[in-house]
C-alpha cells in the first residue's frame, strides 16, 4: 500500500491505494469516477485518456505510485473549460469531429498539443511571426517539434480509432490554434 498525495480536477487528494493498481481504477473504484473505461485490460484502445501534467496518457496504464505528486484532468473536468470550448468550436467550424468511440481521447490529445503551442508563444513573444509560420506553411514549431502530419500521427499514436486522417488531425489542431490566438484564450 502507499500513501498517494495527487490532484484531480484541482482539487488536491490523498489516498491509500496498492502501489501497482491502475489509475483507471483508482477513479472509478476508489473515487467513484465512472466516465472513463476501465475494462480494456490494457489494450491500448485510448478510451481511458487522461491528462496527466497536460501529457496525454492512458489511465489503463499508469500504476498508482506514478502519480505522486502530478496533476491528474478528466475529460469531464475539461469539458467545463474554454480550451475544450475553442476545440469543439473547430469541431464546428470544420464540421469534422471524433466520432463517438475516441471523441474524449482525440480531444484531450489536441488539448495537449495546443498547450505545448501555448508555451512557444510564450517563449518567443513573437506572437505575429508566429501565426505568420503557422497560417502560411501549414505547421508550426511547439517547443523543439515541427507540428506537420507526421507529428500528429506520432501524437495520436495513443488512440487507435481511425476515424480521421492526419490531415485531418492537422487542420482541427492549427485552426484551434488560430482561434485561441485570435480569441486570447488563455
Amino acid at each position: 500500500m502507499i500513501k498517494l498525495s495527487f490532484t484531480l480536477n484541482k482539487t488536491r487528494l490523498e489516498l491509500l491505494v496498492d502501489e501497482m493498481k491502475p489509475l483507471s481504477q483508482i477513479l472509478y473504484e476508489d473515487l467513484q469516477i465512472d466516465s472513463i473505461e476501465r475494462n480494456c485490460n490494457g489494450n491500448v484502445c485510448g478510451n481511458c485518456m487522461i491528462l496527466i501534467d497536460k501529457e496525454p496518457t492512458l489511465a489503463c496504464l499508469v500504476p498508482a505510485f506514478r502519480l505522486q505528486g502530478t496533476t491528474v484532468t478528466t475529460f469531464d473536468a475539461f469539458m467545463q473549460t474554454a480550451h475544450y470550448r475553442n476545440i469543439k468550436r473547430i469541431y464546428d467550424q470544420l464540421n469534422i469531429e471524433p466520432c463517438p468511440n475516441c471523441y474524449q481521447a482525440k480531444t484531450l490529445i489536441f488539448e495537449s498539443i495546443l498547450l505545448k503551442a501555448k508555451t512557444k508563444v510564450q517563449q518567443t513573444g513573437d506572437l505575429d511571426d508566429f501565426s505568420k509560420k503557422f497560417l502560411n506553411k501549414g505547421k508550426q514549431r511547439f517547443g523543439e517539434t515541427e507540428i506537420t502530419a507526421e507529428t500528429i500521427d506520432r501524437e495520436f499514436q495513443l488512440s487507435s480509432c481511425n476515424c480521421m486522417n492526419s490531415q485531418e488531425l492537422l487542420e482541427i489542431a492549427l485552426k484551434a490554434e488560430e482561434d485561441r490566438t485570435k480569441r486570447r484564450v488563455l
